[in-house]
């Protein structure tokens, strides 16, 4: 059978039958064995390949999850993780953030097992970072299956336009942000971060 023909800057995505519906454990073993593939799956089962962040992506990423872990030393609120740490959703997808943390709450009912994988639980915060390549339908369609699954809040951030979005599960539309020149409070899902947007400008 022939893949899904993808729109322009959108990720690729094969049906499960083409993989003979491949169980988590083969999808997981799967993305093991090709460590060199961004892939996720989505509730129906379908393979996305997500293509690499650019370099200046992913340069704002790291910025990102650096201040996120450095105030997560200090509050000891959970566990940091970057776009390689995917987590089975409640709707049965895998999929990664290019950020994102989980609180020792939601942990606490996850295995040793679990958590080596795609541990089945969702992060309380995500932030994804959008390249030039990116679709952002896309981007937004992701952020909605976030609060779908229940992360909390979620920062779309667009570097071309120096813009982003806020998506809480309490709001039904998101609340654009424009100008990176001041500070982004991640209240009160996170008490006490904030991201000093300004470290992202290029």
């Amino acid at each position: 059978m022939e893949a899904l023909i993808p729109a322009h800057n959108s990720p690729i995505r094969i049906r499960p039958e083409m993989l003979q519906g491949m169980s988590e454990e083969e999808f997981f073993t799967f993305c093991q064995d090709n460590p060199q593939l961004r892939l996720e799956r989505d509730a129906d089962g379908e393979i996305i390949f997500m293509s690499p962040s650019g370099s200046s992506a992913s340069n704002l990423i790291v910025e990102i999850v650096f201040e996120l872990n450095l105030w997560n030393r200090t509050s000891k609120y959970g566990k940091v993780h970057e776009s390689s740490g995917g987590f089975t959703l409640s709707d049965g997808s895998v999929r990664a953030a290019d950020v994102a943390i989980v609180s020792h709450h939601r942990l606490s009912g996850i295995t040793q097992a679990e958590y080596a994988r795609f541990a089945p639980v969702a992060p309380e915060f995500v932030v994804e970072v959008a390249s030039p390549s990116d679709n952002l339908t896309e981007q937004r369609a992701k952020m909605k299956l976030w609060l779908q699954n229940g992360v909390e809040l979620g920062w779309l951030i667009d570097p071309k336009t120096e813009s982003l979005w806020v998506y809480t599960s309490a709001t039904k539309l998101p609340q654009k942000v424009e100008g990176f020149q001041q500070s982004l409070s991640a209240e009160p899902t996170l008490p006490g971060f904030s991201l000093d947007l300004s470290l992202l400008i290029q």
